[in-house]
């Protein structure tokens, strides 16, 4: 979940050797090497924008489910990685970039709301994120979960922070589901890259879909895999329409006023009026 500390010497000697051929093929030959990091707030749609990435984008590896760009950042090629939790290791990137490599990164946001009562396919038994922490697994088998990884107070710290790099880009799943070739050509705007099929024509492309829920990975509950279907705008504000989860989202509010000062930040809301009628 965090930053690994790998100091071990094979490691050391597989990021150095790597560094190097990269150096010698970027001399020689004169190549460019990239990679696309989708991270974000967990639960607001990154694996939605993931798949729809590693569906229609052109000369790029995509790796399988989440994996971390910390630890693809030294290898050579292009890569696309996603893991909500890598916006903790973007302070970092440049550090561990000894490829030197362009840097492309999307950080995907939605309405908090939402995302507070959202829940997760292979966990759905709790809500996925609060404001103090989120569930995550302990073990590499996805059977043991703990609420102890960062919640939305802290991922809004690292996303502000990061949002100051030049190489960010800020999506929006509630644009993402609406206008998802608009978002397409954005990010293709901004970063110069090329991509073979639109993004709302994603979903017939499975087999080139990088997040899948399966194996090891299976969900436990397929209602709440949205991942690989037809792009849909009928989950935005789906908090307001569930009497439990408009409780949920008021608690959350309640115990930490923060989350009103993070919902504004990302121009969801201009004030308070609306928690006001909810608590009415």
């Amino acid at each position: 979940m965090l930053l690994d500390n790998k100091d071990g010497l094979l490691q050391k000697a597989h990021v150095f050797v790597n560094a190097k051929i990269s150096a010698v093929a970027k001399k020689t030959i004169g190549m460019e090497q990239s990679h696309i990091v989708i991270c974000g707030f967990p639960r607001s749609g990154t694996s939605l924008l993931y798949n729809m990435v590693s569906a229609t984008v052109c000369n790029y590896k995509a790796t399988e489910f989440e994996k971390y760009a910390i630890h693809y950042l030294h290898k050579i090629g292009n890569y696309i990685t996603k893991a909500p939790m890598d916006v903790l290791h973007v302070k970092h990137f440049d550090a561990l970039n000894t490829n030197h490599k362009k840097l492309v990164v999307l950080l995907v946001v939605r309405d908090i709301r939402d995302i507070l009562t959202s829940r997760h396919p292979i966990h759905p038994e709790e809500y996925f994120i609060g404001y103090d922490h989120s569930w995550w697994p302990q073990d590499n088998e996805f059977r043991i979960w703990g609420y102890d990884a960062p919640g939305v107070v802290d991922v809004h710290e690292a996303m502000s922070e990061a949002l100051r790099r030049a190489d960010v880009m800020l999506i929006r799943y509630e644009h993402l589901v609406q206008q998802p070739d608009s978002v397409q050509e954005g990010i293709k705007d901004r970063f110069s890259l090329e991509f073979k099929g639109k993004f709302h024509e994603y979903h017939q492309k499975r087999e080139k879909h990088a997040y899948r829920y399966e194996g090891q990975f299976a969900a436990k509950e397929q209602g709440l895999v949205m991942e690989g279907k037809k792009v849909s705008s009928a989950r935005i504000a789906r908090w307001k329409k569930d009497a439990r989860q408009v409780q949920r989202v008021r608690r959350q509010f309640e115990e930490c006023p923060r989350l009103f000062e993070i919902l504004e930040f990302y121009g969801y809301e201009r004030d308070r009026s609306w928690f006001r009628e909810i608590a009415s």
